[in-house]
């Protein structure tokens, strides 16, 4: 059971913060197009809101189909490379989307989920996901979905204070992203060998 528990706290830490990483970046991403006002922020948490949302409904429903480590190991691998491909994608969607809306408002918001919704959906699937996991346990386990939350959240308050005061500041937001990539890519072929479901007895 140690194995599963440190794949756990490893998938929380790093996917809560790379999810609110990526809401601190998407800023950079969509200020060329759509210009740096208070409409860009409120698409921006609206968005994620709403990717949140669907990531939660995804990952609990799933979690009691498939209650497997490896199953939601193979969303974030999706969800991985989609991150990695963001910097090569993102300008011609900005583009095509700047040049047939003209409210920034509404272009911003539709630019924002073509964009992000897929891979923040899947990553917001963790926390659930895992809750969901734990529940099907018939033993008793100190990882309580107050505890799952917990450790997301502290991997989120590192991902947003880590991004927005040092890395934006070293590194061209394209490279972070990418970086962001390759380590939830990473983390998650890490995961897969490492074989927890076996620890867990599945």
């Amino acid at each position: 059971m140690p194995i599963v528990y440190a794949v756990f706290i490893l998938l929380l830490v790093t996917f809560g913060a790379v999810v609110m990483s990526l809401e601190i970046l998407s800023s950079n991403l969509m200020s060329p197009y759509f210009g740096g006002s208070i409409y860009i922020w409120g698409s921006i948490i609206s968005s994620f809101m709403v990717h949140f949302s669907v990531g939660y409904v995804a990952g609990g429903y799933l979690s009691r189909r498939f209650p497997r480590i490896w199953v939601l190991t193979v969303f974030l691998v999706i969800g991985s490379l989609w991150v990695i491909g963001i910097p090569t994608f993102y300008k011609p969607v900005c583009e095509l989307v700047s040049d047939r809306i003209t409210d920034v408002r509404l272009g911003s918001l539709v630019a924002m989920n073509l964009i992000f919704f897929i891979p923040i959906s899947i990553m917001a699937m963790v926390s659930p996901y895992i809750i969901g996991i734990t529940a099907s346990w018939r033993r008793q386990s100190w990882l309580t979905a107050g505890m799952v939350l917990f450790v997301s959240t502290v991997g989120s308050f590192f991902g947003t204070n880590v991004t927005a005061f040092y890395l934006i500041s070293l590194f061209p937001v394209s490279r972070i992203v990418v970086g962001l990539g390759l380590i939830c890519l990473c983390v998650s072929f890490l995961t897969l060998a490492l074989r927890a479901d076996r620890d867990m007895g599945e």
